[in-house]
């Protein structure tokens, strides 16, 4: 099926703040607000985003209506999630997917929100973003290219991590590949095998990240992978930098060699620390767009537009 682009973003736009997961507080969002209009748009929140439900950000069906109200609002030209933590899942079945189709526009996060850009993207094809968020710690580097990629992120654009982040970057596999693109937090990309929102790995290139998960919890996660799915049909793979995923003691697998045990069979370009999601310093990722992955420029080229003029 052929994806749905959002319309690029323009400095001035109004953009979304949304809380789909973990509860958020008024100098949080402050902050992200803040951070909204320093990068030169107008910051949109809900006036009841700091409900509580527990570890949640309110009851479900107030969270899923927050961003259904979002993709409504036709001021509203793309939509940031605050922060992840948890409980993204528990809202996928409560969206309209029918009125995000009719109003696409911008939506990225990571973390937790892997559920719900892979789950738009999966219901009416429009490109989403594996992008940073408005609380968690980032970077000049991180904000700029993110808002690079919703301004102008059209055929040839690249995605390449800093130079002191490229050289961290480990190649089980050489080569060139061109797929699309797919992925996110490793955790949530399991959760959706056997759901609604599950995904084929036919002609993708799969981009997949964690923090602070042990090797055999890693290795357990990328086995459901492997037999629930046809690695084969995969034109490359991108792991992120997996950052507090290390082995704990001598009594375990080193996560290097859980990786390349969960690759060893692979004959498509492999990269290991190329910088997104849980890092300060993160690329954006688009969701749904073919795209070339090259190991000797350590690069992702779009082979297509990810926004519409």
């Amino acid at each position: 099926m052929k994806p749905q682009l959002p319309k690029a973003l323009k400095q001035g736009d109004v953009v979304g703040i949304i809380a789909p997961a973990g509860y958020v507080n008024e100098s949080q969002i402050e902050k992200a607000a803040k951070k909204i209009e320093n990068l030169g748009f107008r910051p949109l929140v809900d006036k009841n985003i700091f409900q509580k439900h527990g570890y949640l950000a309110g009851k479900d069906t107030f969270r899923a209506m927050q961003i259904n109200e979002m993709f409504k609002n036709k001021d509203v030209k793309a939509i940031i999630a605050a922060r992840g933590g948890y409980g993204t899942s528990r809202i996928l079945d409560m969206l309209d997917y029918d009125l995000i189709q009719q109003n696409p526009k911008i939506i990225g996060g990571y973390s937790d929100i892997t559920a719900l850009i892979c789950a738009i993207y999966k219901k009416t094809s429009l490109v989403t973003f594996h992008s940073s968020m408005l609380i968690p710690e980032d970077t000049e580097y991180t904000r700029e290219t993110m808002i690079e990629i919703f301004k102008n992120g059209k055929k040839g654009f690249i995605i390449k991590p800093e130079e002191k982040d490229s050289k961290e970057i480990t190649i089980f596999n050489s080569g060139k590949a061109k797929g699309i693109l797919f992925g996110g937090n490793l955790t949530l990309i399991e959760t959706l095998i056997g759901t609604q929102y599950d995904f084929s790995l036919y002609n993708k290139i799969l981009f997949l990240e964690e923090i602070n998960e042990p090797p055999y919890k890693i290795d357990r996660m990328l086995t459901h992978l492997k037999n629930s799915k046809n690695l084969s049909n995969l034109k490359g793979i991108v792991f992120g930098k997996f950052q507090g995923c290390q082995a704990q003691g001598n009594n375990s697998l080193q996560l290097e060699e859980v990786i390349q045990d969960f690759c060893k069979d692979l004959k498509c370009p492999i990269i290991m620390n190329f910088s997104f999601g849980h890092v300060t310093n993160r690329c954006t990722l688009p969701i749904g767009i073919k795209a070339e992955l090259n190991t000797k420029t350590l690069s992702l080229k779009l082979l297509e537009d990810c926004v519409e003029s």
